[in-house]
C-alpha cells in the first residue's frame, strides 16, 4: 500500500519552516550491509541524515536535479506546459 503524496510536502503554517540557512553534508561509510553515503541535512531547527546506498544515492540525486532544473534564476515559479494564467481560459 502506498501513500498519496501530499500537495505540498511540508507544513506552509509552520514558522520553524520558514526560509533559512542550511547545510548539506555527505560522507561514505561502511555499515554490516555495505557501504553507504551518509547525507546530513542542518538547520537552525533540526538535523536530519539518511543512509543512502549508491543506486538510492544516484536517484535522489537525479531527482534533486530535475527539481533544480524546473526553477528559475529569479526565483519565480516555472509554469508547466499547459497551464492558464490565472486559472482562466484566455476568451
Amino acid at each position: 500500500m502506498t501513500t498519496p503524496q501530499p500537495a505540498t510536502p511540508f507544513d506552509q503554517g509552520n514558522p520553524l519552516l520558514g526560509e533559512t540557512p542550511a547545510q548539506m553534508t555527505t560522507v561514505l561509510i561502511d555499515t554490516p550491509s555495505g557501504q553507504r553515503l551518509a547525507l546530513t541535512v542542518r538547520t537552525p531547527s533540526t538535523t536530519v541524515t539518511v543512509l543512502l546506498a549508491g543506486k538510492d544515492a544516484q536517484e535522489w540525486a537525479r531527482a534533486l536535479t530535475k527539481a533544480a532544473d524546473t526553477m528559475s534564476s529569479s526565483g519565480l515559479i516555472v509554469a508547466g506546459p499547459g497551464v492558464v494564467p490565472n486559472g482562466k481560459a484566455a476568451p
